[in-house]
């Protein structure tokens, strides 16, 4: 282990390496290409504290603004964030946000691989925490990542321990999966090794603790929302009706709602 940056936390020198040959690739004078670093592993292993230390060694070693407001647990505000600056430190924490349904698992999605798409010459580095590789699209995690730490708990008991998987085994991990659905990380792993535990310093916790807070409690709020403001302005619609109206479904076709549409919103709370 070497102690890296002013704050000196210990960090696996071959880990050390990958992220200097990740930062040459985001800061190299010629070539405008991003980073894509995977942090993946079950909740309370570690991520979080493993991303901030590899965001804060990024910082030291770039100059680059590193804080908790570098941290998003929405890929939409992040993909605003991402479009609008460039060589950015950005860490998206997902399992902050994990299970909280299908339909807006599928949007936030859509959201990172248009991140990833489009905002590929920002040179920005890139950390996405993940508690299941393989619930992620394969372009994000084929495609586009560089490497990927897996991380664990040393006999179910003691966190702070990795592997860490290069670009190609990714690959092979991926299909792995698909076809048998083994998650043989060790089988692909390239090295292994330890990290700390919560390194003082790095942000402002308590303020990144709010901002999750907030980040769930939204979660469904704006959907929500635009249903009930839907619902308003269709009451308006039927109030200002004159002709008389028999049934529900010439209702549906004088305000150009669908019946089933109608349906579903009269189940909705104000």
């Amino acid at each position: 282990m070497v102690l890296v940056t002013d704050l000196q936390y210990a960090m696996e020198p071959k880990l050390k390496h990958k992220l200097d040959l990740m930062i040459k690739r985001c800061t190299h004078p010629k070539n405008k290409k991003d980073a894509l670093l995977l942090v993946e592993g079950g909740e309370g292993e570690g991520k979080t504290n493993l991303s901030l230390q590899a965001g804060y060694y990024v910082k030291y070693k770039t100059g680059r603004p590193f804080s908790e407001k570098n941290v998003f647990f929405s890929a939409k505000a992040l993909t605003d964030f991402a479009q609008n600056t460039e060589e950015q430190i950005i860490v998206y924490d997902e399992p902050a946000l994990d299970m909280l349904g299908a339909e807006w698992w599928k949007e936030e999605q859509l959201n990172l691989v248009k991140l990833l798409m489009t905002a590929r010459k920002k040179r920005h580095f890139l950390i996405f925490n993940i508690t299941k590789f393989y619930k992620f699209n394969e372009y994000i995690i084929v495609d586009r990542a560089i490497g990927m730490v897996h991380v664990y708990s040393r006999n179910e008991i003691e966190p702070g321990r990795f592997v860490y998987i290069k670009k190609k085994a990714i690959e092979y991990l991926y299909n792995s999966y698909r076809s048998s659905k083994r998650r043989d990380y060790k089988k692909y792993a390239n090295f292994r090794g330890t990290f700390p535990d919560y390194v003082e310093g790095i942000i402002n916790l308590q303020a990144y603790e709010l901002e999750k807070d907030r980040a769930i409690m939204s979660i469904g709020t704006k959907k929500k929302n635009k249903t009930v403001i839907e619902l308003n302005k269709l009451k308006k619609v039927i109030g200002s009706l004159k002709c008389p109206i028999k049934t529900r479904e010439e209702l549906a076709e004088k305000v150009g709602y669908t019946l089933r549409t109608l349906q579903k919103w009269a189940k909705t709370p104000e």
